[in-house]
């Protein structure tokens, strides 16, 4: 049987351990190994989600827009021959990192809203209200954005989304944050929901004057 020493020395070793990783400057190196593990499953996992539903991300600077001078564009489009709906769309920065002052966001999260339009056979955002909601047939569209710090030229984004380095070497992929969605595939008779986290590691450059409108 064990004694009360025993299980005390039990619950020490552990502590013991780290104690011991910390003095020897080994504990960054278990940090930053399980923060590249946990990125790597987050990209494992959206390149094996759903390969005809296309998430398209860039990036306008510059834009013109007086409320919105620098967006990070997110588009969606479904290739399935099935409908989809999209839902409970919403994006956390990482640490350190903030959005532009007109985004909304929940302070209590951390979380910013996102609201998709869809869009038209013309190319353009369908008029009308914007929706956490959407429903997206073959080859249809959707399109919103979230506003990106007023200040940002293309220096301070490529910083933004430097990876993390310790003595020189990248640990990890920083990233400018996560966009969670969940997307409801129709094409069975039971609905199946599938929860997508998409890190934003590596975005194109989009065009000067997106399809920002006048609303989310």
């Amino acid at each position: 049987m064990f004694l009360v020493k025993d299980i005390f020395e039990l619950l020490q070793a552990p502590l013991t351990w780290i104690k011991w990783a910390k003095d020897q400057g080994l504990w960054d190196f278990v940090t930053a190994g399980s923060g590249l593990l946990i990125s790597s499953v987050l990209v494992s996992r959206w390149k094996k989600k759903i390969p005809e539903f296309s998430v398209h991300l860039t990036y306008s600077l510059g834009t013109g827009h007086k409320n919105y001078p620098n967006v990070l564009n997110i588009e969606l489009r479904n290739l399935m021959d099935s409908p989809l709906v999209i839902g409970r769309p919403n994006f956390k920065f990482a640490p350190g990192l903030k959005a532009g002052r007109f985004a909304h966001g929940n302070t209590a999260t951390g979380d910013y809203e996102i609201k998709f339009r869809p869009i038209g056979a013309d190319g353009q955002p369908i008029p009308g209200y914007s929706y956490t909601h959407v429903m997206l047939r073959h080859r249809e569209q959707a399109y919103s954005y979230l506003p990106l710090p007023d200040e940002w030229d293309e220096a301070m984004l490529c910083a933004a989304l430097e990876p993390k380095r310790l003595w020189g070497f990248p640990i990890t992929e920083k990233g400018l944050g996560t966009l969670f969605l969940n997307v409801v595939l129709l094409k069975d008779e039971k609905p199946k929901v599938i929860t997508m986290a998409v890190p934003i590691i590596r975005i194109q450059k989009g065009v000067q004057t997106p399809r920002l409108g006048r609303e989310w």
